[in-house]
């Protein structure tokens, strides 16, 4: 029979914690309690600071914060977490795309769309590819838009 250390036991806890105060956070997220679902989200890093989707879920309070660069951080924290190993490609893939995200909103095209090649390697969800597809289309409008403007038409003669 195969006991568990008191470690162990320890640990599983923690985690069955960790997992509580990211529901609560959940729930306040959907209520749009944002410095609610926040300090939620840090209990349940500081419980257990080895899972992705904590940092994931603070990056997409801060997102919806438009708080981007703030958001950006907490996608590196989460993709940071691979290099200890165990990871869940999903949730990875999921960190990558919140980052896209917020790249996109602050019309960083190019790097938005290196996020969802990262994404896609961890995981190759359709969406994703869609998702993509509608940054390119942007990225090429905004482009066409600026060769309206006269200053940067002439730079480009």
């Amino acid at each position: 029979m195969n006991q568990l250390s008191e470690e162990e036991r320890a640990e599983i806890q923690r985690a069955k914690e960790a997992e509580a105060y990211k529901d609560l956070g959940n729930k306040a997220y959907k209520d749009k309690q944002f410095e609610e679902a926040l300090r939620h989200y840090d209990q349940a890093i500081v419980l257990n600071p080895r899972e992705m989707t904590y940092y994931t879920n603070k990056a997409a309070v801060y997102f919806e914060m438009k708080e981007y660069d703030i958001c950006i951080a907490h996608c590196d924290e989460a993709i940071k977490l691979k290099e200890l190993g165990h990871y869940d490609y999903q949730k990875l893939a999921k960190a990558w795309v919140r980052k896209a995200n917020a790249l996109n909103k602050q019309e960083k095209f190019d790097e938005a769309i290196q996020a969802y090649d990262e994404a896609m390697l961890e995981h190759n969800d359709n969406s994703y590819k869609l998702a993509q597809k509608e940054i390119w289309k942007q990225q090429k409008k905004k482009e066409d838009a600026d060769f309206l403007n006269p200053e940067i038409s002439e730079v480009h003669k």
